[in-house]
């Protein structure tokens, strides 16, 4: 049984404790922009890793309801798999069908994805689509022009399908190892008319259309000799394609070597993570996030 009873600190205030929950942590960047800003802002909080196998899923969850508690983040492999375990899920959330922030708040779990928002805010701050504005029309990112071939089904990869269409880009292209797996994201974004799906072991019929973008979602990229698409495949793309990979640990990854040999712009996931941070920590605390703060901290 887990037990995140902390002493009170050196003020005498109680300590409040957030974390990461997944498998594994060790590597995660998190403790080091999210401690920052809680201490920029005077809040007693500590940011720990937890890490947690898949048969003490369900305890580690239940024990976010420590009253010291602020909540978690949720990271591979488990961002599906805990949202059964929470009480209340946000609607973008259930769309998804992924959560990676958990907020404890009046004796409840709440469930959210900060890494739909987080993936469009940090491809703007790249320069790679822009802001809806005007009277009359919706807030938000736009991506429209945009053809995105995304790498991966998974947790992470929902979160950017549903972040990818709702921006409005002209086609989605999943690309992943389990075939099925990508025609289920397909059909639960709605868009299966416009969303070819293909394995990664067969991209002979993959065919690249101007202003792309790629985003990877796959795990096989945080390996430095690893990349998800082969450099033949990727050497069909033009010359204005923009690569995204949410890896950012190793921070230049095949994927991202790749790219810049073609002339490609490229960047790994340091800009989401920073994002969809800030979002979780004001979800967290109810406080506009110190995003500068965060930023110098994580770079």
């Amino acid at each position: 049984m887990y037990n995140y009873t902390h002493p009170p600190d050196e003020t005498g205030r109680l300590l409040l404790t957030v974390g990461l929950i997944g498998d594994p942590v060790a590597q995660s960047y998190s403790p080091r922009f999210q401690q920052a800003a809680f201490d920029a802002l005077g809040i007693p909080a500590r940011y720990e890793l937890w890490q947690t196998s898949a048969d003490a899923l369900s305890a580690r969850v239940a024990s976010l309801l420590a009253p010291a508690c602020l909540g978690a983040n949720i990271t591979i492999p488990y961002k599906e798999a805990v949202m059964p375990l929470v009480d209340l899920i946000d609607p973008l959330a259930a769309r998804i069908g992924a959560v990676n922030t958990i907020v404890h708040r009046d004796d409840y779990l709440y469930g959210y994805n900060t890494d739909a928002p987080g993936l469009l805010q940090a491809l703007v701050e790249q320069g790679v689509g822009g802001q809806r504005g005007g009277k009359g029309e919706d807030e938000g990112v736009t991506l429209e022009g945009y053809s995105a071939i995304l790498l991966g089904a998974g947790g992470a990869a929902r979160g950017a399908a549903f972040a990818l269409v709702g921006a409005g880009v002209e086609r989605l292209v999943i690309v992943n190892r389990n075939l099925e797996r990508a025609q289920r994201l397909a059909r639960d974004i709605q868009q299966t008319s416009e969303c070819p799906v293909f394995s990664l072991s067969d991209l002979e019929f993959l065919i690249p259309h101007a202003h792309s973008l790629i985003v990877n979602a796959t795990a096989p990229g945080m390996h430095e000799d690893t990349s998800p698409l082969p450099a033949n495949v990727l050497a069909r793309f033009d010359a204005d394609t923009f690569v995204f990979d949410m890896v950012y640990h190793p921070a230049e990854t095949k994927l991202l070597c790749q790219a810049r040999i073609l002339g490609f712009r490229a960047v790994n996931g340091l800009p989401m993570l920073l994002h969809q941070g800030a979002l979780a920590f004001t979800l967290w605390t109810g406080q506009p996030a110190p995003l500068e703060v965060m930023r110098a901290a994580l770079y």
